[in-house]
């Protein structure tokens, strides 16, 4: 009789083991199938290089080598907007360096992606910046193999699908399934600490704003004299940091730069590149050709000296670009 319990207890939990593995097996069969869907995902989050003016790679010579293939795409797609676009990454290896225009990339519709201003012109205006996903316009590396991003428009907005057709080698066809749009407009927006990149030639980060003493300003007049500069008692001095590289050794300058507040119109002017502080420099108007560091800053009035926080957007003119980048931060 003992033996016979024994069995039978041995045999329950034999089911129990097997019921269990079986479960095991389908939640993983799940979980994998969620995981390989097209769910929202934003590339690795862009880092400020080390060093600025860097020797750009001489143009990639041994092209038919070059070998291109995808890793994944996330596709976007806005109201505001008469086009789609996909974010694609794209790995490439080479034998040499790498530096190949994007002129060899071009979709079934016939775009070149080293054409494509005229969207990229339409995300700016509806503050969309592509930049924030570690997106590059040319394919530039020191290193024989390297990882991109690359933007991809689609013209037709009811494609299920498309092809990148490269012109080198024996790559084939990129195929980009267009189905499901899951990129997002928190993806394409600007914040405080976000790397700001037009994906050729520079890189900028912007810190969230803190206060400094009116006591601490200081402007210098063209003869090269200085002075206090002499600020109310009601005014209040705010800097927002900001670091900036030129890749390349291009020359980038912000030329401007205004505070708007969320809601009520109010907008604040940067002081201009005379004024500056006992601790800290003024980056507007400064030609950077490989990384330097400073800040921008702006006046607000507070007569009843009361704890105020502005939400809105910090807002910048690159010398060269048509279109202001906007970045959400308090001031």
């Amino acid at each position: 009789m003992k033996n016979k319990t024994t069995m039978l207890l041995a045999g329950g939990l034999a089911v129990v083991l097997i019921l269990f593995a079986a479960a095991a097996i389908y939640f993983g069969m799940i979980v994998k199938d969620r995981s390989g869907s097209q769910l929202p995902e934003e590339t690795e989050k862009p880092v400020m290089v080390e060093q600025g003016g860097q020797e750009k790679p001489q143009e990639t010579q041994g092209l038919d080598a070059v070998e291109v293939d995808l890793v994944n795409a996330t596709v976007y797609r806005f109201d505001e907007l008469d086009f789609q676009f996909a974010i694609a990454k794209i790995r490439v290896k080479a034998e040499e360096p790498i530096n190949i225009s994007l002129e060899h990339f071009a979709t079934s519709e016939g775009v070149k992606l080293n054409d494509i201003d005229s969207y990229l012109d339409q995300l700016d205006k509806n503050g969309l910046y592509i930049g924030k996903q570690n997106v590059w316009f040319e394919l530039v590396s020191k290193e024989n193999s390297y990882v991109a991003n690359i933007f991809v428009p689609i013209k037709d907005k009811t494609a299920q699908s498309t092809t990148i057709n490269v012109d080198f080698g024996d790559n084939a066809p990129i195929q980009l399934n267009l189905k499901e749009a899951t990129g997002t407009r928190e993806m394409l927006g600007y914040v405080a600490e976000d790397v700001i990149t037009d994906g050729k030639t520079y890189q900028m980060q912007v810190g969230v704003a803190f206060q400094i003493a009116s006591e601490e300003m200081y402007r210098t007049f063209d003869d090269g004299s200085v002075e206090t500069a002499g600020l109310p008692s009601t005014a209040e001095v705010y800097v927002f940091r900001l670091d900036a590289v030129s890749l390349w050794g291009d020359e980038l300058v912000v030329e401007d730069a205004v505070y708007q507040v969320e809601g009520s119109g109010n907008t604040f002017q940067a002081l201009s590149s005379n004024f500056h502080s006992e601790k800290y420099d003024n980056i507007l108007g400064k030609t950077i050709k490989e990384k330097d560091s400073g800040v921008l800053f702006f006046i607000t009035y507070n007569p009843e000296k009361e704890p105020i926080t502005y939400q809105g957007k910090l807002k910048l003119k690159i010398k060269g670009q048509e279109n202001w980048i906007e970045i959400t931060v308090s001031l």
